[in-house]
């Protein structure tokens, strides 16, 4: 029996953190920072054969000259009564697009031949039901497939900005054939900075607790959900104390679990959180040391976000 590895990543840029930007991270997530990060991950995944699943904000692969010809894109919508561009229409006053807008990320990507290629929005908006109107998820979407990176791409999968679900419906209209599963369920009444840090908090404490189990196939139907997995540490602040080599043995038990039962294991994170995270670059090579060996054996095959939807949606066709 073998199981099945998935690796993603949310590609953000300075989107990531619209709502949260602070002066160290604005300082930090530069586009040649992001772009030595996107190099070194590259090359980490080609040296043990992994392909993975790059999920780009649409926004953060448009190059400036694409934001100058198209500003009404950026169109404000509120989130809890705050504006969700005020930062960047900020910088944008002072012409500061470092870390905002940078295509080579993504042509890095494609340069290999390797990866998916997979979206994560247009502007990292919250898509969650209790948060936006169905009228601003589809407008997010339409300016998403404007975006010249993003035209004429088919049979695409899904990552939804802060792993909140909504429109699922819809998600499927606008031609997507998989999302990552993700938070289901997000009060309209509670502040999203409040669930910001709880969400925080409670992944910190998940990273302590030394198991997690591999995951169930969904059965297919309609839009493919892939399982959502679990996010590798982030080595920054208080997480930055848990070993490596305690998140290392996590990280094999899940991927023993998953051979032995024929499971699924998911690890998703941000390049960016390699920028200011503690030897992020050697937990990743140590984890995926051991994917590497497993997929020796042939106990263990790496799939991309589509081509785990797409080999569901043959499964059901059969």
């Amino acid at each position: 029996m073998s199981g099945t590895f998935i690796i993603s990543f949310d590609c953000e840029g300075k989107w990531g953190a619209a709502d949260h930007l602070t002066d160290f991270f604005n300082s930090a997530i530069t586009n040649d920072n992001l772009n030595k990060a996107y190099q070194r991950i590259i090359g980490i995944l080609d040296r043990y054969g992994v392909k993975g699943t790059f999920a780009f904000v649409g926004a953060f692969t448009m190059s400036i000259e694409e934001y100058l010809e198209h500003p009404d894109w950026f169109a404000e919508v509120e989130i809890d009564g705050r504006p969700w561009f005020a930062a960047f229409k900020r910088a944008a006053l002072l012409k500061q697009f470092d870390g905002w807008f940078n295509p080579r990320c993504l042509a890095m990507v494609e340069q290999t031949g390797q990866h998916e290629i997979a979206a994560h929005g247009f502007s990292h908006l919250p898509l969650g039901e209790s948060m936006i109107t169905r009228e601003v998820f589809e407008r997010e979407m339409a300016c998403l497939k404007k975006v010249s990176n993003f035209k004429n791409r088919q049979g695409m999968t899904f990552i939804y900005p802060k792993n909140l679900i909504g429109y699922i419906k819809e998600l499927r209209e606008a031609g997507f054939i998989g999302y990552r599963d993700g938070i289901r369920t997000f009060n309209r009444g509670r502040n999203s900075r409040l669930y910001e840090i709880s969400r925080r908090i409670n992944n910190i404490i998940k990273e302590i607790i030394p198991r997690q189990p591999s995951q169930n196939h969904f059965d297919p139907g309609g839009i493919i959900c892939i399982p959502g997995g679990a996010s590798l540490n982030w080595r920054y602040g208080l997480r930055q104390n848990i070993p490596i080599n305690f998140t290392v043995k996590k990280w094999e038990k899940t991927i023993n679990h998953a051979i032995l039962h024929g499971k699924v294991v998911h690890l998703y994170t941000h390049p960016h959180n390699f920028i200011t995270g503690d030897r992020m670059y050697f937990l990743l090579e140590e984890i995926l040391k051991k994917v590497s060996q497993a997929m020796e054996r042939n106990e263990l095959v790496n799939k991309t976000q589509k081509e785990y939807a797409e080999s569901l949606i043959t499964s059901e066709d059969d």
